[in-house]
C-alpha cells in the first residue's frame, strides 16, 4: 500500500545579501523544500539576468578575483553551498525548522598605487620674480604694460605676463598658446591659471585658446565654464591631456549649451590623464544635447561610448559643417566626418537652380554655334541632358550634321558645367535599384570612367554614388525657369530620338 502520510519538509529562508545585489530568486521570501527532494538554488548578482546561466555568470564575474562564498549557520543536512559559484544543492535528509541563513560573497581585489610629489609648479614658482609681478599687477592699461620677459630664461614672468594681458584685455592678444606649459595649480600660483579662467569671462579679443597638456586643474576648468556662459568671441578650444574628470567636462558642455551666443567652432577635450578613453553618460549626454542646440562647433575632440549620443554628436557635426561651407566655403576633411553609404550611381536630378552664376555661362547658347543652341533647346524641351546619339539626331532632323568627335565633347562639357554650379544645392541622386536620395550636392568626379557623385542628405548621412558608366541629368522645372532668362531664340524645332 502507498503511504499517505504527510511528506516530511524541511522550510529554508534565505538573507542573501540583497543591498549588495545578491539574492537567490527562487528563495525570495522563503523557500519550503521536501526531504530526497533535488534541490538547485542559483544566485544572481544584480537580481536580473544577463542571458548566461546564473551559475556560470557568478563563476565567470569571480574568476578572476579572489573570492569565497560562505554561509551562517551551516545549512540542513544534505545541502551545500559551492564555495565559488554560490549554489546550493544537494537534497535535505531530515526535516527543520524555518531558519534564516546568510550568504556572504567576499570579494578582494589588488589595486597598485603611487604617488609622486609634483616639482613642476615649484619650478615656475621660482621663476617668477615677484617685484615683476607686483609691478605687473598695478598696471591697468595696455598701454602701460611692461616690456615682455624672456619666454625661455623667465617662464613664470612670461605666463604672468600673457595671463595679465588677457586680465587687461589686449586687443592684440587673440591667440594664448600655453600647450605643452606646466601652469602651477591655483594653491600654489593664483596669478596664472585661476587668473586667466576669470579673464575669459570678460576678455572679447582672444579667439584661439590652447591649453593642451598645460596641468590646468578641475577646479579651473569649472571656473572656465563659468566664463564660457558669457564669453562670445572665443572660437577654439583646446583642452585635452589635462586633469579634468568626467563632472568637469560636463560642466563645460553644459555652460557651452546655455550660451546662445557662443562662437566656439573648435573644442577638444580628449586624453584626460585621470579618466580612461570615455567620461561616461552623464557627460556623453551633457556634450550631445550641447552639440544637439549648437550651430557653430565643427570640430570637436571627444570621444563618445553610447551609441545614441554618438550618433547625435555625428549628426550635429555634419549639420554644422554643411551650415559653415555654405557660409564661407572650403568643407573640413573627409576624415574628420563620419563615413559614406555607399551606392551604385544611376541618376541625378538637379533640383534648385544656382544663384550667383548667369544662365548663358551654364548653357550658352549663339555666338554662332548653332550646335550648342540645338542642345539648349533639347534640354529646355526635354528637361535632361541628352545622350551623344540623341543630339546627333535632334541635329540631323533640322539638317545640322553633328559629328560624334563634336557632339560627345558638348554634352561633356554641358554636364561638367551643370553639376559644378550645383555644388551646394539640392539634388536628387536615384541609384541602380531606384532608390532615390535628397541631399546636398557635396562632390563629383569623373576618372577615366569612374563616376563618383557624393551628397549629404537632409538627415545627416554621407552618401557616395559609384558607377562606371555616365549616369543620366534631367533638371527641375525650376531649372528650366531660370534657363529660359538667358535663352536666344533659335530657329527650328527640336526632334528625334
Amino acid at each position: 500500500d502507498a503511504d499517505t502520510s504527510p511528506t516530511p519538509q524541511a522550510a529554508v529562508a534565505a538573507a542573501a545579501g540583497a543591498g549588495l545585489g545578491l539574492v537567490y530568486p527562487a528563495a525570495t521570501g522563503g523557500a519550503t523544500l521536501t526531504v530526497g527532494e533535488s534541490v538547485q538554488l542559483e544566485p544572481r548578482i544584480g537580481g536580473r539576468c544577463t542571458g548566461q546561466p546564473a551559475a556560470d555568470r557568478v563563476a565567470t564575474s569571480v574568476a578572476a578575483t579572489q573570492a569565497a562564498f560562505t554561509v551562517r549557520p551551516a545549512l540542513p543536512e544534505g545541502l551545500h553551498l559551492g564555495r565559488v559559484n554560490g549554489v546550493i544543492s544537494g537534497s535535505p535528509a531530515a526535516p527543520s525548522q524555518a531558519t534564516t541563513y546568510r550568504v556572504v560573497l567576499t570579494l578582494e581585489a589588488e589595486l597598485t598605487l603611487q604617488v609622486e610629489e609634483q616639482t613642476s609648479p615649484s619650478c615656475v614658482t621660482y621663476s617668477i620674480n615677484e617685484d615683476f609681478a607686483t609691478r605687473l599687477a598695478t598696471v591697468t592699461d595696455v598701454a602701460d604694460l611692461l616690456p615682455e620677459p624672456a619666454k625661455s630664461r623667465s617662464y613664470g614672468d612670461w605666463m604672468i605676463w600673457m595671463v595679465h594681458r588677457a586680465w587687461l584685455n589686449d586687443p592684440a592678444l587673440a591667440d594664448l598658446n600655453f600647450n605643452n606649459m606646466h601652469m602651477p595649480p591655483a594653491h600654489v600660483e593664483e596669478r596664472i591659471a585661476p587668473k586667466l579662467m576669470q579673464a575669459m569671462t570678460t576678455n572679447t579679443h582672444i579667439q584661439v585658446l590652447s591649453l593642451s597638456n598645460s596641468n590646468l586643474q578641475k577646479p579651473q576648468a569649472v571656473e572656465l565654464a563659468a566664463a564660457l556662459q558669457r564669453n562670445t568671441t572665443l572660437r577654439s578650444l583646446n583642452l585635452e591631456c589635462n586633469w579634468l574628470d568626467s563632472s568637469s567636462v560636463r560642466e563645460l558642455a553644459l555652460a557651452i549649451r546655455a550660451n546662445p551666443k557662443s562662437c566656439i567652432e573648435h573644442l577638444r577635450f580628449s586624453h584626460q590623464k585621470q579618466m580612461g578613453q570615455f567620461f561616461g553618460r552623464p557627460t556623453e549626454e551633457a556634450v550631445g544635447q550641447m552639440m544637439e542646440r549648437n550651430e557653430t562647433i565643427v570640430k570637436l575632440g571627444f570621444e563618445c561610448d553610447d551609441a545614441h549620443w554618438r550618433n547625435l554628436i555625428d549628426r550635429a557635426l555634419l549639420r554644422n559643417n554643411d551650415t559653415r561651407r555654405r557660409q564661407s566655403g572650403p568643407l573640413p576633411e573627409d576624415d574628420e566626418l563620419p563615413p559614406a553609404q555607399a551606392r551604385t550611381l544611376g541618376h541625378v536630378l538637379l533640383q534648385a537652380p544656382p544663384t550667383g552664376d548667369s544662365p548663358a555661362e551654364v548653357l550658352p547658347v549663339g555666338g554662332g554655334d548653332a550646335h550648342r543652341c540645338v542642345l539648349h533647346d533639347y534640354v529646355l524641351q526635354s528637361r535632361k541632358l541628352p545622350t551623344t546619339s540623341q543630339l546627333q539626331s535632334c541635329a540631323k532632323n533640322i539638317g545640322l550634321p553633328l559629328p560624334y568627335t563634336k557632339a560627345a565633347p558638348l554634352i561633356r562639357e554641358c554636364r561638367s558645367v551643370m553639376l559644378n554650379t550645383c555644388r551646394g544645392k539640392q539634388v536628387v541622386v536615384t541609384d541602380a535599384f531606384g532608390l532615390e536620395a535628397t541631399g546636398i550636392l557635396h562632390s563629383w568626379s569623373d576618372v577615366n570612367d569612374h563616376w563618383s557623385v557624393d551628397i549629404w542628405t537632409d538627415t545627416g548621412e554621407r552618401m557616395s554614388f559609384r558607377s562606371r558608366k555616365e549616369p543620366s541629368l534631367s533638371i527641375s522645372k525650376a531649372w528650366v525657369a531660370w534657363l529660359q532668362e538667358g535663352k536666344v531664340t533659335h530657329s527650328g524645332t527640336v526632334g528625334g530620338g
